[in-house]
C-alpha cells in the first residue's frame, strides 16, 4: 500500500475513463493526457476500471494495462485504486494479485450481479470475505446498485468494515438515509466515500470521507472548488455549486453512462473518444442535452 494509510483514503478522485481507439484498442495516450490533466485540477487519486471506465467491457490484459499507464503518471503519494470486481470469486482474487503488480494502492470490489436471485446475504459474505483474505491489496466495497441492482445492506457494510484487511466502501446510490447508516460503520480503518454527483455536499455533511465521482472527469475544477469550499466551512456557496453540478451528474454520467461522459469529455477539451462495443456513442438528440447542461453550468 506504499506510504498511503487508511487515513488519508478521502478528498476527491476519479473514475476515469477507458480510452479506446476507433477500432476498441487502448489508446495508452488519450488515457494518459486525460490523467494528467485531472491530476492538474488538483485530483487525489484516481480509479481505474470502475464503472465509468467500462468495466464490463475490459479485458485483463486491458486492466494491467491501463493501470500500469495510471501509475505512471500518478504520483506515489496519491491513490492509484483498481476496479476488479467479476462475477467469479476466483476472477477477483486474480485481479488484486494483478492490481498489485501494476501498482495499484488498493482495489474495489462491486458485487457479483449475473446470478441475482442467489446472491444472498450469506452469498455476498462469503464472496467478499474470500477477497478480502487472498487480495494483497485493501479491498473498498463497491455499493453501485444502478448496475449491480444489488444494495448492500448496512448491516453487510458493517459485518465487512470488521475484517482487517476492507478498508472502506464507495457508495454510489446517492441514498443519504443508506448513506448515513453505512457511515456509523466509518472509523479510523474503514473510510466511506461518496461516489453520487448528485448528493456530495449531503453525503459529506453527514460525515463520508471523500468522493470518487464520474462528474469530475468532465466539471474537474468546478467540482474541485465544490469539496474546498465545503471543506473551508462555506456550505452555502458549496451547496449552490452543488445545486448547479447536480443536472450535470444526474442527466450525464447518471443518465447515459459512459457513452455520455466521454461525450462530455469531448466537449470540455479532454480526450472522451469512442466507447467500447456493444456501448452505442450518444444520440444527437442527448449530445444536445449534453452541450445544453454544460453551457448552463459555464462549462462551455
Amino acid at each position: 500500500m506504499s506510504s498511503l494509510t487508511v487515513a488519508q483514503l478521502g478528498g476527491l478522485m476519479v473514475p476515469a475513463t477507458s480510452s479506446f481507439t476507433a477500432s476498441g484498442e487502448i489508446d495508452s495516450a488519450a488515457f494518459q493526457r486525460n490523467l494528467d490533466a485531472h491530476l492538474s485540477f488538483g485530483m487525489d487519486g484516481v480509479l481505474v476500471g470502475g464503472s465509468s471506465g467500462e468495466s464490463a467491457l475490459l479485458e485483463n490484459d486491458d486492466r494491467r494495462q491501463l493501470l500500469a499507464l495510471a501509475r505512471e503518471r500518478v504520483p506515489q503519494e496519491k491513490w492509484l485504486i483498481a476496479g476488479i470486481g467479476s462475477e467469479s470469486t476466483r476472477l477477483t482474487i486474480q485481479r488484486a494479485n494483478d492490481a498489485r503488480d501494476a501498482g495499484a494502492n488498493a482495489v474495489l470490489v462491486i458485487s457479483p450481479h449475473y446470478f441475482l436471485k442467489r446472491m444472498s446475504e450469506s452469498a455476498l459474505l462469503a464472496h467478499f470475505r474470500a477477497v478480502a483474505d487472498a487480495s494483497p491489496l485493501p479491498v473498498l466495497l463497491y455499493n453501485m446498485p444502478a448496475y449491480s441492482h444489488i444494495v448492500l445492506s448496512p448491516a453487510f457494510v458493517h459485518e465487512m468494515a470488521q475484517h482487517g484487511n476492507v478498508i472502506g466502501m464507495k457508495d454510489s446510490a446517492g441514498n443519504i438515509p443508506v448513506l448515513q447508516q453505512y457511515l456509523e460503520a466509518q472509523n479510523e480503518q474503514f473510510k466511506v466515500l461518496t461516489g453520487s454527483g448528485g448528493t456530495v455536499v449531503p453525503a459529506l455533511a453527514a460525515g463520508a470521507s471523500g468522493a470518487i465521482l464520474a462528474i469530475a472527469l468532465y466539471a474537474g475544477p468546478a467540482v474541485r472548488k465544490m469539496l474546498d469550499l465545503f471543506r473551508a466551512g462555506d456550505r452555502d456557496a458549496a451547496a449552490s455549486l452543488q445545486g448547479t453540478l447536480t443536472p450535470l451528474a444526474m442527466d450525464i454520467a447518471g443518465a447515459m453512462g459512459p457513452a455520455g461522459i466521454k461525450a462530455a469529455m469531448d466537449l470540455v477539451g479532454l480526450s472522451g473518444g469512442p466507447t467500447r462495443s456493444p456501448l452505442l456513442p450518444v444520440s444527437a438528440e442527448e449530445l444536445e442535452t449534453i452541450r445544453t447542461r454544460l453551457a448552463a453550468a459555464g462549462l462551455l
